[in-house]
């Protein structure tokens, strides 16, 4: 009972840690794709490829991060805007007749404030970035210690099955991950060039907002597609509605062509199974828990599927050993 109040209450704390465990898996796979073309040590390539991250990092802050920032203040200016011109164009057709007034929906004032009182949780989410990024290179570096630590402290009947449960939800989560990292390039870089072509407003800034909202799957393609649908009114209602097939057809590749191509032969989740696991843990937790919903899922569907399997074989060979005890004692 102890032991669950505590899991409870340091939740948030372990999601953070477990993306500390998924950024780790993604380090491992890129300093193996390193380590298969250069013939240098494993950690000369981990840190290869962590400073090739760090710089990626800092030079797109040099280079983008002044504009980024700039479209962002001015998308929380416009989004209220956007959202009135909105309301207007569809005031007269039926179904808007219970809508709220133009002059009901907050002001930009008011959406200021709520962008201040949101700097709080910015600031703890940069937090948890920090130990996330620290956590998967110490992890990347030494990957065995931290799995025979976990191992250790199973019971000794089932270590084996821990370590097998620990090497399979880790093949399942890399394949997830994989697929995942393609998908947010996919969307990331078609959003872009779409929205230039129709000259969308601030199309930088939600090409990278529905790049990265590609992560959670199901409902970041849903919010991610707000924000421009809204500005796109402000255009014209058809350039809404470019954006909205736009959407549909990228996220219809993604998740029936991409998707399964990428993650063939590992754990796939139902879409209502991800759907209810999203919601439960996005009530509990709060977007941390939406963010991770879905590779938390895959980690438990292939522990409990390998420890299941790993049970059978351990029967089956009990099974075997009493019929051929049976049989030497018949013969004796």
């Amino acid at each position: 009972m102890a032991a669950a109040v505590c899991v409870v209450l340091s939740v948030n704390a372990l999601l953070v840690l477990f993306g500390g465990f998924l950024f780790a898996l993604v380090l491992r796979g890129l300093t193996d794709v390193a380590a298969t073309h250069v013939r240098l040590p494993r950690g000369v390539c981990l840190a290869a490829v962590v400073l090739a991250l760090v710089g990626a990092m800092v030079a797109f802050v040099v280079v983008a991060g002044p504009r980024v920032v700039d479209e962002v203040v001015e998308l929380m200016k416009r989004l209220p805007e956007a959202a009135r011109v909105l309301v207007e164009r569809i005031r007269h057709t039926p179904i808007a007749q219970d809508l709220p007034s133009a002059d009901a929906l907050p002001d930009t004032k008011a959406m200021g404030t709520h962008a201040v009182a949101a700097l709080g949780s910015s600031l703890e989410a940069l937090g948890a970035f920090v130990v996330i990024f620290f956590v998967g290179v110490y992890g990347a570096a030494r990957p065995g210690d931290y799995a025979r630590a976990v191992v250790a402290i199973a019971p000794e009947r089932h270590r084996a099955r821990v370590g097998r449960a620990l090497e399979e939800s880790s093949r399942q989560v890399t394949r997830w991950l994989l697929g995942r990292l393609v998908a947010m390039l996919f969307v990331g870089i078609s959003c872009a060039i779409a929205f230039a072509v129709l000259h969308v407003p601030l199309a930088l800034t939600l090409a990278v907002i529905a790049g990265l909202l590609t992560f959670v799957e199901y409902v970041g393609a849903v919010v991610s597609a707000i924000p421009p649908v809204l500005l796109a009114f402000t255009r014209s209602p058809m350039t809404a509605v470019w954006v909205l097939v736009l959407f549909t057809v990228l996220h219809v590749i993604e998740g029936y062509v991409l998707t399964p191509l990428l993650a063939r032969a590992s754990v796939r989740l139902p879409p209502a199974f991800t759907l209810a696991g999203q919601l439960v843990l996005a009530s509990l937790v709060g977007p941390l828990g939406l963010t991770f919903s879905t590779p938390l899922l895959v980690v438990v569907v292939a522990a409990v599927r390998t420890w299941r399997e790993a049970e059978g074989d351990a029967g089956e060979r009990s099974t075997d050993h009493v019929s051929r005890g049976g049989v030497r004692l018949e013969a004796t």
